[in-house]
């Protein structure tokens, strides 16, 4: 585990190689989707062919994804497999390997939140109202994300407890006892030029042309679309931002996804032992000790 352009997936090819029993299995809510191929840094085509990954590239855009369908199908690659073969699960969403792994509860809501809920409250107002209900969350979210302020405020007054409550029930409890956990965590600087790096290589492999495609040939407010690399597409192809404009403006969005990743790397994994390292190269020469 560990932020976006931290060379996870090259760390997993290189454990594969020691384990040639082994599948790799994602955990990146983005890289399941079909035709999200240069924006999502998935592996290439010719790679996925090769017969030992699991749970990449097998959801068409026009169909939604979320933790809890990924959580049971993550649980069924363990069930399929695990009793002969090795399984290193890569990816950058923490939520998504923490349901999976852990004793982690979800519950469906049975009343659909109204679009109007709430809609007179500034982000600030909702903030603070979840603050007083459940500073844990609160603090998780912040001020800017609405939608999840929303979210949390609508759980809270559904089931009379707080989201933190319901996910707390048990969800530190590991479920699967022979797991290593191996955290890339690089410096904040050299990830960051990383990414800018990786962003620049996404636009020169065809990245733009590839939006042009998939905005033609699906709505805009398509799941998969939604995706870093993708989204901020949007003014440009309404000639409201220039190229560079938006270029820039995903190697912002990525870097401020890292930031959360960072923390929630941090925070959600504190009752198991991991294997920190500050870059790939550091976990390669330790790759004996951690097989």
């Amino acid at each position: 585990m560990g932020p976006t352009a931290s060379k996870k997936s090259d760390l997993a090819i290189k454990l594969h190689e020691k384990l040639p029993f082994s599948y790799i299995v994602n955990y990146d809510s983005f890289q399941v989707y079909q035709e999200l191929d240069k924006g999502s840094a998935k592996p290439s085509k010719e790679e996925l062919s090769k017969g030992y990954y699991l749970l990449y590239d097998y959801l068409p855009l026009s169909q939604n994804n979320d933790v809890a369908t990924f959580q049971k199908k993550g649980r069924e690659v363990i069930d399929k497999y695990s009793k002969s073969n090795d399984l290193i699960f890569v990816g950058g969403t923490g939520l998504y390997i923490k349901a999976i792994l852990f004793n982690y509860i979800f519950t469906k809501e049975e009343i659909k939140m109204d679009e109007d809920y709430k809609k007179d409250l500034s982000n600030i107002e909702l903030y603070n109202e979840l603050y007083n209900l459940d500073k844990e969350d609160a603090l998780k979210i912040g001020v800017n994300n609405r939608k999840r302020l929303l979210r949390s405020l609508f759980i809270n007054e559904v089931h009379k407890k707080s989201k933190s409550e319901l996910n707390n029930n048990k969800k530190d409890e590991l479920l699967y006892e022979n797991t290593k956990f191996i955290y890339i965590k690089p410096p904040r600087d050299k990830l960051y030029e990383d990414i800018n790096k990786r962003v620049d290589n996404m636009i020169n492999s065809g990245l733009v042309d590839e939006v042009k495609y998939l905005f033609s040939k699906y709505d805009k407010n398509s799941n998969g679309l939604k995706a870093i690399g993708y989204k901020e597409f949007i003014p440009y192809l309404e000639n409201k931002a220039t190229l560079e404009e938006t270029i820039e403006l995903i190697k912002k969005n990525t870097r401020n996804y890292a930031k959360r990743q960072y923390t929630f790397f941090n925070n959600q994994f504190n009752s198991v032992e991991k294997l920190v390292y500050n870059d790939i190269c550091e976990a390669i020469n330790d790759i004996d000790n951690i097989i």
